[in-house]
């Protein structure tokens, strides 16, 4: 268009330009950085032609992750809640209210851990008494399904520990918010997590002389893995509540669902993702897939990159031990290999002293034993029933 402008007018008129200028390279910005993100998902979470073939139920659940990330994870978190996996919402049950997570899978309905409920205050005094002598921060590293952004459970737990031993307290996330975080859980390897885990610590100047760890659950690999492949700053004491130290050998929380759905031609591709999956059906979905990584494909370098329960994954039949060696991120971390990296061991000796909790009346984690380095004995005519103790195992 041509504008005739008086010469008082023209600097409002381009005042006036700029400030529309400035908003049009806002949005533009904003765009790109969310076609970024966008572009990220899809490639982070996706499967390609083989890839599908192969691993039919972890790429429909990726799928899923990269068309709706935050509902996903929202549906993610209230299934681990729902089995068990999570801490329990202590504000909750501060107000009195129990916490009511019911599932349609009825044998899941029972699923317990012995501490996965409120403990007194005199208990998680006398557990927190070692360290509260060491004028040492704490660190928290919560378990699959949780997230150090939920002020309920990880927010919660982590004040408590700040408030018993007078001492800076944090929880330290994998991901930059709640879904993130959530997700990583699942969908990133070990190996990522531990380390991104460490660049986090690297920045809290608060850490820098070391501090005291308190994994929960999973969490307690990501703590295990800082140990020996960073320790600096080091970890003075590492409580592991519940973790999956040596690994597990089955999936007891899982009814696996019948049939096995094409990625590109199954129905549920399609369906209303605005909508929560309902928790029977979603239980399935990831039952699924945990499933199928625990069957015969937990070995293989597409599990390992994409699957964290993958990584620690210890399948007690002989004929797999040289695959578990060769991929297992956890057997690299255990010193396992053939191969063996002598820095893992020292960076784990550097941490002064070790409380392993073991929660006696465990079904989520199987073995039990392994929350305290027990494992099957693979040599055994039947592994599953012939658990040996730490001192037994062939890592010790």
């Amino acid at each position: 268009q041509i504008i005739e402008l008086s010469q008082n007018t023209i600097p409002t008129y381009l005042h006036t330009i700029n400030n529309k200028m400035m908003i049009l390279a806002v949005f533009l910005v904003t765009l790109l950085s969310v076609k970024a993100d966008q572009s990220h998902l899809q490639s982070r979470y996706q499967c390609n032609e083989s890839e599908s073939s192969e691993h039919p139920h972890h790429c429909h659940l990726m799928y899923l992750v990269a068309r709706d990330p935050e509902q996903f994870a929202s549906d993610l978190h209230r299934w681990s809640s729902d089995i068990g996996l999570n801490l329990p919402n202590y504000n909750e049950a501060a107000r009195g209210e129990e916490a009511s997570h019911v599932i349609d899978a009825p044998d899941v309905m029972a699923v317990k851990r012995n501490l996965r409920t409120n403990a007194s205050k005199k208990t998680a005094r006398s557990m927190l008494d070692a360290s509260s002598s060491s004028a040492l921060p704490i660190v928290t590293a919560h378990g699959m399904g949780d997230s150090c952004f939920n002020e309920g459970s990880m927010q919660y737990i982590t004040n408590r520990v700040a408030d018993l031993t007078n001492q800076y307290a944090t929880c330290v996330p994998t991901g930059d918010n709640h879904h993130d975080d959530v997700l990583n859980g699942y969908f990133m390897s070990m190996n990522e997590n531990i380390d991104i885990f460490a660049k986090k610590v690297k920045q809290d100047p608060k850490l820098s002389n070391g501090f005291h760890g308190i994994g929960f659950s999973q969490g307690n690999n990501v703590l295990r893995g800082y140990i020996a492949k960073y320790n600096d700053p080091p970890v003075h004491t590492f409580l592991s509540i519940n973790g999956v130290n040596a690994g597990i050998s089955a999936v007891p929380y899982c009814i696996p669902s019948t049939g096995i759905f094409n990625v590109a031609t199954d129905s549920n591709v399609t369906e209303n993702i605005s909508t929560p999956l309902s928790r029977s059906k979603f239980h399935s979905k990831m039952c699924d897939g945990l499933m199928e990584i625990a069957s015969h494909r937990a070995y293989s370098e597409f599990s390992q990159t994409h699957s964290f329960q993958a990584n620690y994954w210890r399948d007690p039949r002989p004929d797999e031990k040289i695959n578990y060696q060769t991929y297992s991120q956890l057997a690299e971390l255990g010193n396992e290999n053939p191969v063996q990296d002598s820095a893992l061991n020292d960076n784990f000796n550097r941490t002064e002293k070790f409380v392993w909790v073991l929660a006696t009346e465990d079904s989520i984690v199987w073995p039990k034993e392994g929350e305290q380095w027990g494992a099957p004995n693979s040599e055994a005519e039947d592994p599953f029933t012939d658990i040996l103790p730490m001192k037994e195992t062939e890592w010790y």
